[in-house]
């Protein structure tokens, strides 16, 4: 005789980039036990490969293609699959921003904070554009990072956001002319950015700087100094801490 088979429920939710709902199951113990393996050996693209298999499993729509959704809706929907799994609260340990309290002293005080998942929504900044105009006849448009571009990323390369925006380039308009990012290698994108002055780089870097984004401001007291602290937590290593 073969033991029961468990049904795990299913709900929906909104992914930002989509603009529809879509269905999923909480993870199961298994699924679980990957990402808090991931959690604990702290590599961040160990942290992505996890967040990447458990959302795949969970999403009950095959229409959606995890390698295509931006960093943002995967780090929300994998805090929308946690509620459904372990509780819709969160306990997070908090510390002070740079190991240093409002008085500007050093302290490693380390405090247990709560956040309810179900209130963390994607913050959006009016003055975001993915359409960036370099000069009179140039625009570039942009993509949103998906998490393969994280995981191409080399850790700790002091390029990562040259290459990052290389990643990201959508297509270039000059005049009624339009270039496809896709037919052209890499050599010819690097070649692009290389040729664009500080302003204009810094121009395509105010996409990632304003892109919608995971964040949520916790206020605490700290328990060994007693200064009132507020930590932002951005991430999902943050919101799983």
């Amino acid at each position: 005789m073969t033991l029961p088979k468990i049904d795990a429920p299913t709900f929906v939710m909104d992914l930002h980039s989509i603009g529809k709902s879509v269905p999923y199951r909480p993870f199961l113990v298994k699924e679980e036990k990957v990402l808090l393996m991931a959690m604990e050996g702290g590599d961040q693209r160990g942290i992505l490969n996890a967040t990447k298999q458990i959302i795949s499993n969970c999403i009950l729509d095959d229409k959606i293609d995890i390698d295509k959704l931006p960093l943002f809706d995967l780090q929300l929907a994998l805090l929308r699959i946690r509620s459904k799994s372990v509780g819709e609260e969160a306990i997070i340990t908090l510390l002070h921003p740079n190991g240093k309290n409002s008085k500007d002293e050093e302290c490693d005080g380390r405090t247990q904070g709560k956040i309810h998942i179900n209130e963390l929504k994607i913050e959006i900044n009016e003055n975001h554009n993915k359409n960036i105009r370099v000069n009179d006849t140039i625009t570039v448009q942009m993509k949103y990072p998906t998490i393969s571009a994280f995981e191409n990323l080399e850790e700790g390369s002091i390029d990562e956001m040259y290459n990052m925006i290389i990643d990201c380039i959508d297509n270039i308009y000059s005049g009624d002319d339009v270039f496809s990012a896709s037919e052209y290698s890499r050599e010819d994108l690097n070649n692009f950015v290389g040729s664009l002055s500080t302003t204009q780089f810094g121009q395509l870097k105010e996409f990632f700087d304003t892109m919608p984004s995971l964040k949520h401001d916790v206020s605490f007291t700290c328990k060994k100094c007693g200064c009132e602290e507020t930590q932002t937590l951005q991430g999902i290593g943050d919101f799983f801490l």
